[in-house]
């Protein structure tokens, strides 16, 4: 049996975890990932506005107009429309400037330059005025592509001397400018070119084509059900090798979650139908109880149940810090990171409550997520709860996906436990 395991081991650290590292490593999926993760402050931001308008509090609304009077609501839409509906003007600079610090260039610059680029791309209202839903999630595609294009742009004239150069009495600000001079007028006329083309043939903009060509396909894969079963799959199957299996989907997956949590929040806001059950919240707020592989569970058996010193210490020093999502200590300590013993809670609990959560919001045993971004580290019930606007079923279905990891993850952590403890026995018999 040892020899299997070894081999087993041998195989994931040898073949899988290189390949998993790789994708992990790739620039392009990093400088999405982190350019989108540096917007999710602005966007937790507006939803606390988002929450303000409508405190799923009895009598809320009546204070709020007794005090601010009746147009409220409309005083703290100023807020949500300068937070959400700016989150494809924050990425496209913060992709293109993560992308170029991947290539050891100049972000500050590829991040402007990729800003303007996105710009010449927006068509204008019969007013003159810039469309502010272009700005947010509705543009969230287009941005990422130019980002990436600017930044490969940027980069190919820098690293082949297409450039002003200064002597190096310069002061480095003034030059850093110049050196973006020609990259500058080459990132623009490509794009003014790319629209005037597009107006050319009659095929609206740029923007139409990316939502309809690729943008509204990723979002009924990625808002599906075999889409978010297969999301969840392929994040714990990483992070059983050790590789942070969010950040990895996330890469490919943000994009497709935020622009449909905004629209679940614009007909949150506008009192219809919500229309996307699969949306970041999703996940942030109804699945990942104690983070990945819903490890708070496995949490409350460890520090409650168990028998062996080993995990009873671990229980003292790990639970309180997993009730707020932040399960590292069970990830490292157990561990669940390339560990066969494991491997087959850790993938089943949270494909078993994906399925409950998805199939409850579908059948309407509880309500779909509004849209509101809440802190990753908010713990479970308040969450759920304020994640579907005041929801008790939403809370009630998080108590049933608690209770049911719990009963997927009891008999490995009976074995672990068990075996943990033997193995005390026996270096307590030796040692006297």
């Amino acid at each position: 049996m040892e020899e299997k395991k070894s081999g087993f081991m041998n195989f994931i650290e040898e073949k899988v975890s290189p390949l998993a590292a790789k994708v992990a490593g790739e620039k392009h999926l990093m400088a999405i990932r982190d350019g989108l993760a540096q917007i999710i402050p602005l966007v937790i931001v507006g939803s606390v506005f988002i929450l303000l308008q409508a405190l799923p509090i009895p009598g809320y609304d009546k204070f709020m107009k007794g005090i601010f009077g009746a147009s409220y609501i409309i005083k703290l839409g100023y807020a949500i429309n300068g937070t959400f509906s700016l989150i494809a003007l924050v990425s496209v600079f913060t992709i293109a400037y993560n992308l170029a610090r991947n290539y050891h260039q100049n972000g500050l610059s590829a991040g402007l330059l990729s800003l303007a680029a996105f710009v010449v791309l927006i068509p204008l209202t019969k007013d003159g005025a810039v469309p502010l839903n272009l700005l947010g999630s509705q543009g969230l595609f287009v941005a990422i592509i130019v980002s990436l294009i600017t930044a490969h742009i940027y980069r190919f004239m820098i690293t082949h001397d297409l450039y002003i150069k200064l002597p190096d009495a310069v002061p480095p600000n003034v030059t850093q400018s110049f050196v973006a001079l020609f990259p500058g007028f080459a990132v623009v006329m490509f794009f003014l070119i790319i629209r005037w083309l597009v107006e050319w043939a009659g095929w609206g903009s740029v923007f139409s084509i990316v939502t309809k060509v690729i943008g509204g396909p990723l979002q009924a894969v990625g808002t599906g059900f075999w889409g978010g079963f297969i999301a969840v799959l392929v994040i714990h199957l990483f992070w059983i090798f050790g590789i942070h299996g969010a950040n990895v989907v996330g890469s490919v997956m943000a994009p497709i979650w935020l622009a449909a949590a905004d629209q679940n929040r614009l007909a949150f806001q506008a009192g219809k139908p919500i229309p996307n059950i699969i949306a970041q919240p999703f996940f942030d707020s109804m699945l990942w109880l104690g983070g990945s592989g819903i490890l708070l569970g496995l949490a409350i058996l460890v520090t409650f149940f168990a028998k062996s010193t080993q995990f009873r210490e671990l229980g003292k020093v790990g639970f309180v810090p997993t009730i707020f999502t932040i399960n590292e200590p069970f990830m490292f300590g157990i561990p669940v990171v390339l560990n066969p013993s494991i491997l087959i809670p850790y993938l089943l609990a949270p494909l078993v409550n994906y399925n409950i959560v998805y199939w409850a919001t579908y059948f309407n045993i509880m309500p779909r997520v509004t849209g509101v971004l809440l802190p990753w580290t908010m713990p479970p019930f308040i969450n759920g709860y304020l994640a579907t606007n005041g929801s008790w079923m939403a809370v009630l279905v998080q108590v049933v996906c608690l209770l049911v990891s719990m009963a997927i993850y009891y008999p490995f952590f009976k074995i672990m436990d068990n075996q943990n403890l033997k193995q005390e026995q026996a270096l307590a018999e030796k040692a006297s």
